[in-house]
Protein backbone atom coordinates (compact mmCIF):
# COMPACT_ATOMS: atom_id res chain seq x y z
CA UNK A 1 0.00 0.00 0.00
CA UNK A 2 3.13 2.73 0.95
CA UNK A 3 4.46 1.86 -2.76
CA UNK A 4 0.97 2.63 -4.08
CA UNK A 5 0.28 5.64 -2.24
CA UNK A 6 4.13 6.87 -3.02
CA UNK A 7 3.65 6.02 -7.03
CA UNK A 8 0.74 8.21 -7.12
CA UNK A 9 1.52 10.77 -4.97
CA UNK A 10 5.17 10.91 -7.47
CA UNK A 11 2.47 11.05 -10.16
CA UNK A 12 0.57 14.13 -8.79
CA UNK A 13 3.85 15.64 -8.58
CA UNK A 14 4.80 15.32 -12.28
CA UNK A 15 1.41 16.55 -13.54
CA UNK A 16 2.11 19.70 -10.99
CA UNK A 17 5.24 20.72 -12.78
CA UNK A 18 3.95 19.78 -16.62
CA UNK A 19 1.31 22.24 -15.87
CA UNK A 20 3.57 24.67 -13.96
CA UNK A 21 5.46 24.79 -16.95
CA UNK A 22 2.52 25.27 -19.08
CA UNK A 23 1.08 27.93 -17.21
CA UNK A 24 4.74 29.91 -17.21
CA UNK A 25 4.73 29.88 -20.84
CA UNK A 26 1.37 30.82 -21.81
CA UNK A 27 1.08 33.23 -19.03
CA UNK A 28 5.07 34.76 -20.24
CA UNK A 29 6.13 37.52 -22.68
CA UNK A 30 5.28 36.42 -26.02
CA UNK A 31 7.66 37.09 -28.80
CA UNK A 32 7.50 39.81 -30.82
CA UNK A 33 5.65 39.43 -34.34
CA UNK A 34 8.67 41.28 -36.11
CA UNK A 35 11.02 39.15 -34.32
CA UNK A 36 13.57 37.85 -37.17
CA UNK A 37 11.99 40.03 -40.22
CA UNK A 38 14.09 41.72 -42.54
CA UNK A 39 14.80 45.19 -40.99
CA UNK A 40 14.32 46.65 -44.53
CA UNK A 41 11.85 44.32 -46.16
CA UNK A 42 11.64 46.14 -49.57
CA UNK A 43 15.33 46.69 -49.77
CA UNK A 44 16.35 42.95 -48.96
CA UNK A 45 13.53 41.88 -51.88
CA UNK A 46 14.82 44.37 -54.49
CA UNK A 47 18.59 45.06 -53.55
CA UNK A 48 19.37 44.71 -57.08
CA UNK A 49 17.31 47.67 -57.94
CA UNK A 50 19.04 49.95 -55.20
CA UNK A 51 20.43 52.88 -57.05
CA UNK A 52 20.58 55.59 -54.12
CA UNK A 53 22.11 55.38 -50.76
CA UNK A 54 22.13 58.19 -48.68
CA UNK A 55 23.56 58.63 -45.03
CA UNK A 56 23.24 61.55 -42.75
CA UNK A 57 25.71 61.09 -39.70
CA UNK A 58 26.60 64.23 -37.61
CA UNK A 59 26.68 67.39 -39.94
CA UNK A 60 28.00 65.44 -42.45
CA UNK A 61 25.94 63.93 -45.30
CA UNK A 62 26.62 61.62 -48.36
CA UNK A 63 24.85 60.42 -51.38
CA UNK A 64 25.98 57.51 -52.90
CA UNK A 65 24.16 56.77 -56.45
CA UNK A 66 24.52 53.94 -59.37
CA UNK A 67 24.93 53.99 -62.66
CA UNK A 68 25.35 50.57 -64.31
CA UNK A 69 27.56 48.98 -61.90
CA UNK A 70 29.46 52.04 -60.71
CA UNK A 71 28.92 53.90 -58.00
CA UNK A 72 29.92 57.96 -57.02
CA UNK A 73 29.82 60.33 -54.25
CA UNK A 74 27.42 63.07 -55.12
CA UNK A 75 28.65 65.63 -52.72
CA UNK A 76 32.44 65.70 -54.37
CA UNK A 77 31.42 66.02 -57.88
CA UNK A 78 30.49 62.77 -58.71
CA UNK A 79 33.73 60.96 -57.87
CA UNK A 80 33.62 57.07 -57.99
CA UNK A 81 33.03 55.75 -54.71
CA UNK A 82 34.78 52.40 -52.89
CA UNK A 83 32.53 50.20 -55.03
CA UNK A 84 33.69 47.06 -52.45
CA UNK A 85 32.37 49.24 -49.47
CA UNK A 86 29.18 50.09 -51.22
CA UNK A 87 28.10 46.75 -51.90
CA UNK A 88 29.38 45.41 -48.28
CA UNK A 89 26.88 47.89 -46.97
CA UNK A 90 23.96 47.41 -48.90
CA UNK A 91 24.18 43.55 -48.47
CA UNK A 92 25.04 44.13 -44.41
CA UNK A 93 21.51 46.34 -44.29
CA UNK A 94 19.34 43.50 -46.37
CA UNK A 95 20.91 41.19 -44.14
CA UNK A 96 19.76 42.55 -41.06
CA UNK A 97 16.94 40.97 -38.80
CA UNK A 98 15.25 42.09 -35.74
CA UNK A 99 16.31 40.12 -32.66
CA UNK A 100 14.43 42.03 -29.89
CA UNK A 101 12.61 45.33 -28.51
CA UNK A 102 14.41 47.75 -26.76
CA UNK A 103 13.90 51.32 -25.21
CA UNK A 104 11.64 53.32 -26.53
CA UNK A 105 12.11 56.23 -24.24
CA UNK A 106 13.94 59.31 -26.44
CA UNK A 107 15.86 59.86 -23.24
CA UNK A 108 17.51 56.53 -23.42
CA UNK A 109 18.21 56.96 -27.22
CA UNK A 110 21.81 58.49 -27.10
CA UNK A 111 23.21 55.04 -25.07
CA UNK A 112 22.21 53.16 -28.20
CA UNK A 113 22.84 56.04 -30.52
CA UNK A 114 19.60 55.92 -32.12
CA UNK A 115 18.96 59.43 -31.98
CA UNK A 116 17.61 61.55 -35.05
CA UNK A 117 20.37 62.23 -36.95
CA UNK A 118 21.61 65.09 -38.01
CA UNK A 119 21.95 66.97 -34.70
CA UNK A 120 25.68 68.59 -33.84
CA UNK A 121 26.06 65.99 -30.94
CA UNK A 122 24.46 63.06 -32.94
CA UNK A 123 26.29 59.90 -33.23
CA UNK A 124 23.37 57.88 -34.94
CA UNK A 125 23.19 57.19 -39.08
CA UNK A 126 20.58 57.57 -40.83
CA UNK A 127 20.49 55.83 -44.30
CA UNK A 128 18.07 56.01 -46.98
CA UNK A 129 17.63 53.69 -49.81
CA UNK A 130 16.40 54.92 -53.33
CA UNK A 131 15.86 52.92 -56.67
CA UNK A 132 17.01 54.62 -59.27
CA UNK A 133 13.78 56.62 -59.82
CA UNK A 134 13.94 57.55 -56.60
CA UNK A 135 11.31 55.33 -55.14
CA UNK A 136 11.88 54.71 -51.29
CA UNK A 137 13.16 51.25 -50.89
CA UNK A 138 13.79 51.46 -47.03
CA UNK A 139 15.24 54.48 -44.15
CA UNK A 140 16.36 53.40 -41.11
CA UNK A 141 18.31 55.08 -38.17
CA UNK A 142 21.65 52.74 -37.34
CA UNK A 143 23.21 53.13 -33.95
CA UNK A 144 26.01 51.66 -32.23
CA UNK A 145 27.17 47.99 -33.18
CA UNK A 146 27.87 45.59 -30.67
CA UNK A 147 30.46 43.17 -31.88
CA UNK A 148 29.17 39.44 -30.75
CA UNK A 149 26.35 40.97 -29.21
CA UNK A 150 24.33 37.57 -30.09
CA UNK A 151 27.14 34.91 -29.34
CA UNK A 152 28.79 33.28 -31.22
CA UNK A 153 30.35 35.28 -32.88
CA UNK A 154 27.35 37.52 -34.58
CA UNK A 155 27.31 40.84 -34.85
CA UNK A 156 24.22 43.04 -32.94
CA UNK A 157 23.17 46.68 -34.02
CA UNK A 158 20.58 49.27 -32.28
CA UNK A 159 18.70 50.01 -34.75
CA UNK A 160 15.26 52.38 -34.99
CA UNK A 161 12.81 53.44 -37.97
CA UNK A 162 12.77 57.14 -38.59
CA UNK A 163 9.04 58.29 -36.93
CA UNK A 164 8.59 55.33 -34.37
CA UNK A 165 9.78 55.38 -31.00
CA UNK A 166 10.55 51.66 -30.68
CA UNK A 167 14.20 51.08 -30.89
CA UNK A 168 15.78 47.33 -31.28
CA UNK A 169 18.50 45.24 -31.37
CA UNK A 170 19.01 43.88 -34.70
CA UNK A 171 21.24 41.04 -36.17
CA UNK A 172 23.90 41.85 -38.33
CA UNK A 173 27.60 43.20 -38.93
CA UNK A 174 27.40 46.39 -40.29
CA UNK A 175 30.33 49.15 -41.06
CA UNK A 176 29.61 52.07 -42.15
CA UNK A 177 31.94 55.16 -42.57
CA UNK A 178 31.12 58.23 -40.62
CA UNK A 179 32.54 60.78 -43.23
CA UNK A 180 31.82 61.42 -47.01
CA UNK A 181 35.78 61.42 -47.56
CA UNK A 182 35.82 57.52 -46.23
CA UNK A 183 33.69 56.64 -48.87
CA UNK A 184 35.66 57.56 -51.94
CA UNK A 185 37.84 55.59 -53.87
CA UNK A 186 41.44 56.09 -52.28
CA UNK A 187 43.22 54.75 -55.29
CA UNK A 188 45.03 57.72 -56.95
CA UNK A 189 48.18 57.04 -58.97
CA UNK A 190 50.31 54.14 -58.56
CA UNK A 191 54.31 54.55 -59.46
CA UNK A 192 56.77 52.40 -57.63
CA UNK A 193 60.18 53.50 -57.03
CA UNK A 194 61.57 50.17 -58.67
CA UNK A 195 60.46 52.18 -62.23
CA UNK A 196 61.65 55.58 -61.41
CA UNK A 197 63.90 57.02 -63.18
CA UNK A 198 64.54 60.25 -62.03
CA UNK A 199 62.86 62.47 -59.03
CA UNK A 200 63.27 66.21 -58.97
CA UNK A 201 61.72 67.95 -56.11
CA UNK A 202 61.56 71.82 -56.31
CA UNK A 203 60.46 73.81 -53.29
CA UNK A 204 58.94 77.08 -53.35
CA UNK A 205 62.10 78.78 -52.66
CA UNK A 206 63.43 77.47 -55.20
CA UNK A 207 65.69 75.03 -53.98
CA UNK A 208 65.71 71.51 -55.53
CA UNK A 209 66.95 68.18 -54.78
CA UNK A 210 67.86 65.79 -57.84
CA UNK A 211 67.52 61.88 -57.48
CA UNK A 212 68.94 59.42 -60.37
CA UNK A 213 70.46 56.64 -61.73
CA UNK A 214 71.10 54.82 -64.82
CA UNK A 215 69.86 51.37 -64.73
CA UNK A 216 66.30 49.94 -62.65
CA UNK A 217 69.08 47.76 -60.53
CA UNK A 218 71.22 50.63 -59.58
CA UNK A 219 70.70 52.50 -56.51
CA UNK A 220 69.27 56.01 -56.60
CA UNK A 221 71.79 58.80 -55.87
CA UNK A 222 71.77 62.54 -55.21
CA UNK A 223 73.20 64.84 -57.25
CA UNK A 224 75.43 66.84 -56.09
CA UNK A 225 76.12 65.21 -52.76
CA UNK A 226 77.67 67.16 -49.98
CA UNK A 227 80.80 65.53 -49.68
CA UNK A 228 80.98 66.45 -45.82
CA UNK A 229 77.30 64.92 -45.76
CA UNK A 230 75.76 61.15 -45.45
CA UNK A 231 72.72 59.75 -46.02
CA UNK A 232 69.84 59.64 -43.15
CA UNK A 233 69.67 56.51 -43.83
CA UNK A 234 70.33 53.62 -46.06
CA UNK A 235 66.89 53.60 -48.13
CA UNK A 236 65.90 57.17 -47.60
CA UNK A 237 66.35 58.06 -51.49
CA UNK A 238 64.02 54.99 -52.34
CA UNK A 239 61.40 56.50 -49.65
CA UNK A 240 60.85 60.09 -51.79
CA UNK A 241 61.33 58.81 -54.95
CA UNK A 242 58.83 56.32 -54.23
CA UNK A 243 56.50 58.32 -52.85
CA UNK A 244 53.48 57.63 -55.87
CA UNK A 245 54.20 54.35 -55.31
CA UNK A 246 50.25 53.22 -54.22
CA UNK A 247 48.98 56.65 -53.49
CA UNK A 248 46.07 56.98 -52.09
CA UNK A 249 43.56 59.93 -51.98
CA UNK A 250 42.68 61.62 -48.72
CA UNK A 251 40.07 63.87 -50.24
CA UNK A 252 38.79 65.30 -53.90
CA UNK A 253 37.45 67.87 -54.78
CA UNK A 254 36.05 68.77 -58.89
CA UNK A 255 39.24 71.18 -60.33
CA UNK A 256 36.99 73.57 -61.97
CA UNK A 257 35.60 74.77 -58.39
CA UNK A 258 38.60 74.80 -56.63
CA UNK A 259 41.34 77.94 -56.47
CA UNK A 260 44.48 76.50 -56.36
CA UNK A 261 47.04 78.45 -54.30
CA UNK A 262 49.53 80.47 -56.68
CA UNK A 263 52.19 81.03 -53.74
CA UNK A 264 53.95 78.50 -51.91
CA UNK A 265 53.55 75.37 -54.24
CA UNK A 266 55.72 72.67 -54.17
CA UNK A 267 56.94 71.58 -57.50
CA UNK A 268 57.41 67.41 -58.27
CA UNK A 269 58.89 65.46 -61.26
CA UNK A 270 59.12 61.56 -61.38
CA UNK A 271 60.35 60.56 -64.70
CA UNK A 272 59.63 56.54 -65.21
CA UNK A 273 62.07 54.15 -67.39
CA UNK A 274 59.31 53.21 -69.33
CA UNK A 275 58.95 57.42 -70.39
CA UNK A 276 56.21 58.28 -68.67
CA UNK A 277 56.82 61.52 -66.53
CA UNK A 278 54.50 62.44 -63.85
CA UNK A 279 54.19 66.00 -62.41
CA UNK A 280 52.78 67.40 -59.11
CA UNK A 281 51.95 70.47 -57.67
CA UNK A 282 51.20 70.65 -53.72
CA UNK A 283 49.78 73.67 -51.90
CA UNK A 284 48.66 73.79 -48.33
CA UNK A 285 45.05 75.57 -48.50
CA UNK A 286 42.47 75.58 -45.10
CA UNK A 287 45.17 73.18 -43.34
CA UNK A 288 45.10 70.68 -46.11
CA UNK A 289 47.95 69.44 -48.62
CA UNK A 290 46.47 70.14 -52.16
CA UNK A 291 47.60 68.33 -54.76
CA UNK A 292 47.15 68.37 -58.66
CA UNK A 293 49.08 65.88 -61.46
CA UNK A 294 49.87 65.87 -64.98
CA UNK A 295 51.58 63.15 -67.20
CA UNK A 296 53.43 63.43 -70.27
CA UNK A 297 55.02 60.24 -72.07
CA UNK A 298 56.69 59.24 -74.99
CA UNK A 299 56.66 55.87 -77.19
CA UNK A 300 54.73 52.99 -74.96
CA UNK A 301 53.81 55.36 -72.34
CA UNK A 302 52.01 57.98 -74.13
CA UNK A 303 48.88 56.02 -74.38
CA UNK A 304 49.44 55.49 -70.33
CA UNK A 305 50.12 59.49 -70.02
CA UNK A 306 46.42 60.46 -72.02
CA UNK A 307 44.92 58.02 -69.62
CA UNK A 308 46.07 59.29 -66.50
CA UNK A 309 45.25 62.99 -67.47
CA UNK A 310 41.38 62.09 -68.69
CA UNK A 311 41.17 60.56 -64.95
CA UNK A 312 43.74 63.36 -63.11
CA UNK A 313 42.94 66.42 -64.30
CA UNK A 314 39.45 66.83 -63.58
CA UNK A 315 40.30 67.28 -59.59
CA UNK A 316 42.22 68.42 -56.80
CA UNK A 317 43.38 65.61 -54.13
CA UNK A 318 43.91 66.37 -50.61
CA UNK A 319 47.02 64.16 -49.83
CA UNK A 320 47.72 62.61 -46.15
CA UNK A 321 50.39 64.67 -43.65
CA UNK A 322 52.82 61.93 -44.24
CA UNK A 323 53.04 62.33 -47.97
CA UNK A 324 52.92 65.74 -48.56
CA UNK A 325 55.56 66.21 -46.07
CA UNK A 326 57.22 63.79 -48.13
CA UNK A 327 56.92 65.45 -51.53
CA UNK A 328 58.44 68.83 -49.58
CA UNK A 329 61.78 67.22 -48.69
CA UNK A 330 64.35 69.27 -48.96
CA UNK A 331 68.29 68.49 -48.49
CA UNK A 332 68.78 68.79 -45.18
CA UNK A 333 65.55 65.62 -44.89
CA UNK A 334 67.84 63.52 -46.61
CA UNK A 335 71.96 63.94 -45.11
CA UNK A 336 73.18 64.55 -41.95
CA UNK A 337 76.33 65.50 -41.09
CA UNK A 338 79.13 62.55 -41.70
CA UNK A 339 80.72 61.05 -38.89
CA UNK A 340 84.55 62.05 -38.82
CA UNK A 341 87.20 58.97 -39.25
Amino acid sequence: MRNKGLAWLLGITAVAVVLAVLVSRSSGPKSDPLAGQPVLPEAAKRLADIGRMALVHGDQKTTLVRESDKWSVEERGGYPADVTKVRQALLALADMRFVEPKTAQPQSYPRLQVEDAGGKDSKSTLVTLADDKGALLGEVIVGKHRADQLGGGEGGIYVRKSGNAQSWLAEGNLDLADTTAAWLDKKLVDLPVAQVKQAVLTQPDGTKVTLTRDKPEDKLSLVDMPKDKKLKYPSVLDDTAGVLGALQLDDVRPAKDFEFPKDGVTKAQFISFSGLTMAVELADKDGVSWARFSASGSGDAEKQATDLNTALSPWIYALSSAKAKTLRDKLDDLVEAAKPS
